[in-house]
């Protein structure tokens, strides 16, 4: 089976065990609402806090929400030694990482979607001419974001129950610059600039997605070439 023959059978593959389990979307989605709920009762209802800081909770629940995804990603492979077939499988391991990228950052968006929903919602935030900025933002990072995190997922999950954890503190150091610049972009996709321009200067958003999407090549590629050494051990 040549590459993007494989690529897109591992995505359909993906796509029909989650519609079958509805496990990973289903549970990402009630752990951003949970955090998002917490968040809007810490504002009290402040107007003033609510915009300063609302863009901090937003990211960081798509951040730690992310997580959950991320540690049930190999939990099917995980069963009956599945991830041993892969392992011995005559396919080219890079582009099953790839699939998996893909099938996840799939999973993020339609997360993040849903969480945007409650947002806007507990938030108050009704700025239908930001949703394209927005939702750009929303997919280069979580492009990254995925590419980083199916590494470090294959590299925890024979961590089983300890897993999850270990993952949460080895992926928030490297999602550090990608997550301060998207929070730099909040005055074109929020319309707000977090606590009053702490972190400096609002960043232009076509510079925002070239400076996050040619980090995402360099998490792609490295996760390409390191991925399948990671499968090996």
């Amino acid at each position: 089976m040549s590459g993007p023959a494989l690529f897109f059978a591992l995505i359909r593959w993906d796509f029909l065990r989650e519609l079958r389990r509805k496990e990973i979307v289903l549970n990402m989605s009630l752990f951003a609402v949970l955090m998002l709920t917490i968040a809007q009762l810490g504002t009290s209802g402040d107007s003033v806090a609510m915009k300063n800081v609302g863009p901090v909770f937003f990211w960081m629940a798509i951040v730690f929400t992310g997580t959950v995804g991320l540690g049930q990603s190999f939990a099917a492979e995980r069963e009956g030694g599945r991830l041993t077939g892969i392992q011995l499988a005559p396919i080219d391991l890079g582009v099953f990482y790839l699939a998996k990228v893909a099938a996840t950052w799939v999973y993020m968006m339609l997360m993040s979607i849903a969480l945007l929903g409650v947002y806007m919602l507990f938030f108050n935030f009704m700025r239908w001419d930001l949703m394209p900025s927005l939702l750009c933002a929303i997919g280069v990072f979580t492009l990254g974001y995925s590419g980083v995190g199916i590494v470090l997922s294959s590299m925890t999950t024979a961590l089983r129950g300890g897993g999850e954890i270990v993952l949460r503190i080895l992926i928030l150091p490297l999602m550090v610059p990608v997550l301060l610049l998207t929070l730099m972009v909040s005055q074109a996709t929020f319309g707000e600039q977090v606590a009053g321009g702490i972190l400096g200067p609002p960043l232009a958003l076509w510079k925002y997605a070239l400076t996050v999407l040619s980090l995402d090549a360099i998490y792609l590629t490295t996760g390409y070439l390191v991925f399948p050494k990671i499968i090996e051990e």
